[in-house]
């Protein structure tokens, strides 16, 4: 109730909106957690003396604080190195707030590898002499710095360069290189802090006001209430109860000692300080001494406590505009989809416009990593420009969502490492701009290793072997396209989530006559996890078995996932608003789901999202279903025209058993890897795109190889479903071993390596040994 603490609440989610991840719910709850989070890194890296209590953190009580520095005085966290504040922020911060950010937490030893390659001794030598020269030196930025992984790696790559050893500087003097080169920026204010805690513990003995890392909006998005005051430079900063306060654009990118100094008096209720005024003259003085007054009433009005905080970090990504030489960060990874805060996907969609970036239509795979790669070194880089590297989706290689970026950044891309997935277990690729020499290289993993997120690049180095790229294959239309080509013959199953609501865990006798018992399956990502289970009654016509990318195996369709869908005649149950289940259900989708403007806003237009449940119904005949993403394809014939196809498969309706089985084969043929992989447009989905890039002809009966392809998966399928009866890989075994245990079956029994025979007969230009595959470079 205190109105200096509402004031802190205001200002914490004010940054959160401006991120697009503002809470709509438990938002006292958030913000204790997010406050401890702060106290927490503050704690980590601090000085004797320091009271860790400012910003929105300074309604913590003493006894409070003496408590959590009694839990953080337990560690030993100067022994630990890399970055230690990833793994406590992601085990505090819910997912569905990090899914928003597109948060992927780059490991150490990619991180550390980048800044090497990136750093280089010449850059750092040029920054020694300017700073021994008393000019300003380049900085090496973050601008996405998250926890601070790039920041810590960065620091200590300028510490322990050969250029710091051959100027002959001591420790002190190296601390204060790396304090003056590196800089940080980040939307989220826990994430901030965090950063500047793993700075801290890098450059030991350094103070807070040494540490430039800084919470405010890289991009410098426009707000809509800027347009009032027009597009001079100055920062405007909006108080919780609606107050503006502009300060001069000239002002703010001055010295940050001249601005504290303007905001600690303001906060002190005193006149501004005469120095500050000294050198200018007329108007810009008058602006000047106006916003002091201004800032000194809204004090009065607001609270004091977290204002010379706020303005700090406003001011930052001003402050570092043109000061910048490198670049490397690991952007947001979020497509325009997923943004549910309607005004700042309206900023993404114009900002992509403006940028030249928007591929027109709605394009709603719209990755918004590429307006940081695109904007932020026109914004921060020196007039010279410079170097930046992006840890990046696949996608940003080849998908169609980046091709106008790659097409305006032309030939500044100067090389590109395919990542694969063992960064993040998600397809990603690391892309250099500026940077001379860097080579096209594919980075896979040594049979056997377990490469950990912590590791060094030493460690990593042994884990891993450097590859060539794989050739591109010749993008080639399948003849499995609709009529008149207007779009693959594939279709997506239906949105068939959230699992606590829809996914049948137990299904027993119900209490009354033809109805049945269910109970729901546990969901595992917030907001759904924290929901529980769904227990009551339902029409026993209600169960329908699914297939989802879990049940798939290569030729079998290994399980079935039971669900709750209130379906009758060719569509959705007319009475269904009439069960006690499916209102319960109905009710708690409606108070939990996405904001965004196209998230669903009801459990039935949900589950039948673009009519993908409805369609399905009627269907007869054969199917082929396999797996929306993943490493690889699995594909199998699905004949029971009752199974519903999940979002997590797609289908392809086939006209015979033999084409079907056909199609099973080229679908599942290792030969064919390659040029799967190769056909994925965004990250690890294979949705409809090999329909597109791959010439998977129709199956024509009268063809000998066409028929001893589907007599090859018929012995397939035998094989597969002896292998998965067995105890290894029953029912009850993870998806991945039960692939695994079918994949080695196949090739004993000599199935596997005949369709590869024979699809590289097919296809000839995109099987293994004809242009696809991965190659091993000479060791450097």
């Amino acid at each position: 109730a205190l109105r200096e603490v509402r004031v802190q609440q205001g200002l914490w989610l004010e940054q959160l909106r401006g991120g697009g991840n503002a809470p709509d719910a438990d938002r006292d709850t958030m913000f204790v957690l997010h406050t401890m989070l702060i106290l927490i890194a503050r704690m980590i890296s601090a000085q004797p003396g320091d009271d860790p209590r400012y910003g929105f953190a300074q309604w913590v009580e003493d006894r409070e604080l003496r408590m959590l520095g009694d839990i953080i005085g337990g560690y030993n966290w100067s022994q630990q190195a890399g970055d230690v504040m990833r793994s406590l922020y992601r085990h505090f911060v819910p997912v569905i707030h990090r899914r928003v950010y597109g948060e992927y937490y780059t490991p150490d030893w990619l991180a550390e590898l980048i800044c090497s390659k990136v750093i280089d001794d010449k850059f750092i030598g040029e920054q020694i002499r300017r700073l021994d020269a008393g000019e300003a030196v380049d900085g090496v930025l973050d601008p996405c710095c998250g926890s601070g992984t790039f920041l810590y790696h960065a620091a200590k790559r300028i510490i322990g360069s050969q250029a710091v050893k051959d100027s002959h500087l001591e420790m002190e003097g190296a601390t204060k290189l790396a304090c003056r080169m590196v800089r940080g920026m980040e939307i989220h204010p826990v994430a901030v802090e965090m950063a500047r805690a793993n700075m801290r513990r890098i450059v030991q003995g350094a103070s807070e006001s040494d540490i430039a890392v800084y919470q405010g909006d890289s991009l410098m998005t426009p707000r809509p209430e800027a347009a009032l005051f027009g597009q001079s430079g100055d920062l405007l900063l909006t108080t919780p109860r609606g107050s503006h306060l502009i300060l001069p654009g000239w002002f703010v990118r001055s010295d940050s000692r001249n601005v504290a100094r303007f905001a600690r008096s303001a906060c002190d209720d005193t006149g501004m300080p005469p120095s500050l005024g000294a050198d200018i003259d007329g108007y810009d003085r008058d602006e000047l001494i106006r916003a002091h007054g201004q800032l000194r009433e809204m004090v009065k009005a607001e609270s004091s406590g977290v204002w010379l905080w706020h303005i700090l970090n406003q001011a930052g990504p001003m402050r570092l505009r043109g000061t910048i030489g490198r670049i490397v960060s690991n952007p947001p990874w979020v497509s325009y989809d997923k943004i549910q805060d309607a005004g700042r996907k309206r900023e993404v969609r114009e900002m992509a416009g403006q940028l030249g970036l928007w591929a027109g239509g709605r394009n709603t795979k719209f990755d918004a990593a590429a307006l940081f790669v695109d904007r932020c070194p026109e914004l921060y880089m020196t007039g010279g420009g410079g170097v930046s590297c992006w840890v990046l989706p696949r996608s940003a290689m080849r998908a169609d969502t980046w091709e106008k970026f790659r097409k305006k950044a032309g030939a500044k891309i100067t090389g590109v490492w395919d990542t694969g997935t063992l960064p993040f277990g998600t397809a990603s690729c690391v892309m250099f701009i500026g940077a001379a020499g860097q080579k096209n290289r594919l980075l896979a993993k040594r049979q056997g290793a377990d490469l950990r997120e912590g590791d060094s690049w030493g460690a990593a180095s042994a884990k891993t072997v450097w590859a060539r790229p794989e050739r591109m294959l010749p993008a080639e239309r399948s003849e499995w396209l609709d009529e008149g080509g207007a779009g693959p013959a594939a279709r997506k199953g239906a949105t068939i989530i959230p699992h606590c609501l829809v996914w049948a865990e137990t299904v027993a006798k119900g209490a009354a006559e033809g109805t049945v018992r269910v109970t729901t399956k546990r969901a595992r990502w917030r907001p759904w996890r924290d929901l529980g289970v769904l227990e009551g009654d339902v029409p026993a016509g209600w169960i329908r078995e699914c297939v989802a990318a879990g049940d798939l195996v290569p030729y079998l369709v290994r399980t079935s996932t039971r669900c709750i869908l209130p379906l009758a005649g060719g569509g959705l149950d007319p009475g269904r608003a009439a069960n006690r289940f499916w209102r319960a259900a109905s009710g708690l989708y409606e108070a939990h789901r996405g904001r965004g403007a196209s998230t669903p806003r009801t459990l039935d237009g949900n589950i039948d999202y673009n009519g993908k449940l409805t369609r399905q119904l009627g269907r007869s005949g054969e199917y082929v279903a396999y797996n929306k993403a993943g490493g690889a394809v699995y594909a199998a014939r699905v004949t029971d025209g009752r199974r519903i196809m999940h979002d997590t498969v797609y289908y392809v309706g086939c006209r015979s058993r033999a084409e079907a089985r056909f199609l099973t084969a080229v679908l599942n043929a290792e030969a064919l890897r390659p040029a799967l992989l190769q056909a994925r447009r965004n990250g690890m989905d294979f949705a409809a795109h090999p329909w597109k890039t791959i010439p998977i002809p129709r199956y024509d009966g009268s063809s000998a190889l066409h028929r001893r392809l589907a007599g090859l998966a018929r012995r397939s399928e035998g094989v597969a479903a002896k292998a998965c009866s067995g105890a290894a890989a029953g029912a009850a075994a993870a998806p991945a071993l039960a692939r695994k245990a079918v994949a080695a079956a196949l090739r004993a029994d000599g199935a596997s390596g005949e369709i590869d025979a024979a699809c590289a007969e097919l296809l000839p230009r995109h099987a293994a040994g004809h242009g696809g595959g991965m190659r091993r470079e000479a060791k450097a």
